[in-house]
């Protein structure tokens, strides 16, 4: 049986998954730049860094209007 999850719960998802976005931006820009460095390009993960940072912002951006 599903229960929702208290207070706790959701304060604690939401401290990994902050954790885990910078895990993951971290990586993204350093393989990036390791890459332009030792390869003189930019790789498919810089794409998905770029990506990843405008669907941050944009959700954000939504979710600020849907606030007002």
């Amino acid at each position: 049986m599903k229960r929702k999850a208290d207070e706790m719960q959701m304060s604690l998802a939401t401290r990994a998954t902050k954790w885990l976005g910078i895990f993951y931006t971290v990586s993204l820009l350093l393989w990036t730049i390791t890459d332009l460095i030792f390869n003189n390009q930019l790789g498919i993960q810089f794409i998905i860094l770029l990506a990843g940072l405008i669907l941050f912002f944009v959700s954000m951006m939504i979710m600020k209007q849907k606030v007002q």
